[in-house]
């Protein structure tokens, strides 16, 4: 890891910073940077993998082929989205096993309607509260089978439909049915925020999205406020697409590569992020043999 300057009240233990990740290369790269821990997004596996929006698109299979890959290619705690289970609560169960078995480190379970949407769309609808109630025990059942520690966070999309009193209503069933992690999304100002804290019990985490619903507020200022955790989720993705659609267009103008090389990555740093010293190594080794 290079030397970063870290954030006082991250250095200090008061709140986690989660990067927000969509394969392998993201992951090893904040790993690389220092984050202690990741999630992968489903927003952005659905435009990595699939090139499409996060509605409902991408599968369980797809979302956990990436996470198998991620899980085992990093040394820090991967939190999956794992949307509404992508079913019953049986599917949830499934779902939980099969991170469970990867090494994930918790799972992220939401309350909305099937097909799903980013938190941060419009159109939005939720489940009965009974629903993902029921999911989140379904969750618990399948971690106490591992007996290991596994995050469940409970996020509700309540706030939008259905209103600030019914999100947090949502909040402290799911947390009375075992989750270790409240989630209400997309609060629209500061006063909506403070209440999810005050009234919900237990941990609350955030999602910052650049463009979204939420302002994005000082780090100071969630710590204040009480919030556990703070996920960057799609900052990374958005910064990659970027980079890279301005990359495209100047080998197209120019012609040439000349001009990016202080945006650019090179051959031997990328090498070091890939691991490519210890690659030639086990080749010379069984060269050698």
């Amino acid at each position: 890891m290079h030397e970063v300057s870290i954030h006082p009240s991250i250095a200090n233990g008061e709140v986690l910073v989660a990067a927000g990740v969509y394969d392998v290369l993201s992951a090893k790269l904040a790993a690389r940077a220092g984050f202690q821990s990741v999630v992968l997004s489903g927003y952005a596996v659905s435009a990595s993998y699939l090139g499409e929006p996060d509605f409902g698109l991408l599968t369980q299979t797809e979302m956990l082929d990436v996470a198998r890959r991620v899980c085992r290619a990093v040394d820090i705690p991967v939190i999956v989205d794992g949307d509404t289970g992508h079913g019953s609560a049986m599917n949830v169960q499934h779902l939980v096993r099969e991170l469970l078995r990867m090494g994930a480190a918790g799972v992220i379970l939401e309350d909305q309607s099937w097909p799903k949407r980013c938190g941060h769309m419009r159109g939005k609808s939720v489940c009965s509260l009974q629903d993902h109630v029921a999911k989140i025990r379904a969750a618990v059942d399948a971690r106490r089978e591992a007996d290991r520690p596994f995050f469940i966070t409970a996020r509700t999309d309540a706030l939008e439909p259905l209103g600030i009193d019914e999100a947090i209503r949502r909040g402290v069933a799911y947390k009375e049915a075992g989750a270790d992690v409240i989630f209400v999304e997309a609060p629209q100002d500061e006063e909506q925020m403070r209440r999810i804290v005050a009234e919900i019990p237990g941990a609350k985490t955030i999602n910052n999205i650049e463009g979204g619903a939420t302002p994005i507020l000082p780090l100071e200022e969630l710590v204040a406020m009480g919030f556990f955790s703070v996920g960057f989720v799609l900052t990374g993705l958005y910064a990659a697409a970027h980079a890279l659609s301005a990359t495209y267009a100047h080998l197209l103008r120019h012609g040439t590569s000349a001009g990016l090389q202080d945006r650019m990555m090179g051959f031997d740093e990328f090498g070091e992020v890939v691991g490519l010293e210890r690659t030639y190594a086990l080749d010379e080794h069984y060269r050698a043999s």
